[in-house]
């Protein structure tokens, strides 16, 4: 059995293997947890791919579950791929660098190929650092996602987070996190990770608590790039959608990082960033009733859009549906 899927771009972006994800339904009894499956390109060719069920019928089978894998459709363009699955299917191949999560100390840690991911649970910062070919990307000292309230009062994620990994690989890792302010203030952040690139997605909700006197969500990190005078650009743009996204890029001209995130143009939904000389990164989210949606992009080359995928097309996912 089979079902087609479209991937679609429609930004301008050279994907290189994109992260891409979609959700497919099933009938009673269609497809289980253990049946084999796999993903065709349009040249017939295997790709690498991962199925976590969401959902399930009476029986036990599936009735919805998230499909992902990477997607290379032409800028301005689109891809169509088929999801063959049931007996007699062959497995898909092994992604390059396969996701794994060790999750059996503090803090946890997400390893893709070359690179290291570490999240504590204890003054949780989403990543409290990076590893990348035994390069450490970040320095010491740099606080949690403050909640900067409207009557100057600043807030810290208070104690230990909880930390519970939904799904764990090969493709891609999500990790949930529910974690506490103070003053009635809790808040959800979910990261993922993914298999063939050096970036991760981060999105983090106030979701109890005074809304109305938060003025401002600063995600700060200190970047460890030690080998010249720093360097910072900052762009942004609109995707196809109408949504504005923004982004900062910090270089020593040996190693960079980008940071990414959705919302610009407007005063109600513009972030901001602030980058010093010492490394020290700040990303500001306006409190604008919804999620802060970012980015974050470790390379150990200096800036190359025309090998590594651009800033900017990170905060813009590729539409991906079944047809």
């Amino acid at each position: 059995m089979r079902k087609m899927i479209r991937v679609t771009e429609r930004d301008g972006f050279d994907r290189r293997n994109f992260p891409c994800s979609t959700r497919v339904e099933f009938k009673t009894g269609e497809f289980t947890e253990d049946d084999p499956a796999r993903m065709l390109d349009a040249d017939g060719e295997p790709r690498p791919m991962q199925v976590d069920p969401l959902d399930t019928w009476e029986d036990g089978s599936v009735k919805t579950a998230e499909v992902s894998f990477p997607a290379r459709p032409p800028a301005g363009g689109e891809a169509v791929l088929a999801f063959e699955y049931g007996d007699g299917t062959p497995p898909p191949p092994a992604p390059p660098n396969p996701i794994r999560v060790r999750d059996r100390k503090d803090p946890i840690e997400v390893q893709q190929g070359p690179v290291i991911y570490q999240v504590r649970k204890w003054r949780f910062n989403f990543v409290e650092n990076v590893i990348f070919d035994g390069r450490a990307f970040h320095g010491p000292g740099a606080p949690g996602p403050a909640l900067l309230r409207k009557d100057g009062r600043i807030l810290f994620p208070s104690g230990e987070v909880r930390i519970d990994v939904e799904t764990r690989g090969p493709r891609s890792a999500r990790l949930r996190v529910d974690g506490t302010y103070g003053g009635g203030y809790e808040f959800v952040a979910y990261l993922t990770f993914y298999s063939g690139v050096s970036w991760f997605r981060a999105e983090h909700e106030v979701v109890s608590g005074d809304m109305s006197q938060i003025a401002t969500v600063v995600v700060e990190n200190t970047f460890n790039l030690p080998d010249g005078p720093l360097v910072s650009a900052f762009g942004a743009r609109q995707r196809s959608d109408g949504e504005g996204t923004s982004w900062a890029v910090v270089t020593d001209n040996t190693a960079t990082v980008d940071v990414a995130a959705v919302g610009a143009w407007s005063g109600k939904d513009a972030v901001r960033y602030e980058v010093e000389h010492n490394g020290r990164c700040r990303t500001i989210f306006p409190q604008a009733g919804r999620p802060c949606v970012f980015y974050v992009h470790y390379l150990t080359t200096p800036p190359m859009d025309h090998h590594h995928t651009p800033a900017a097309a990170m905060a813009t996912d590729l539409e991906c549906r079944v047809i």
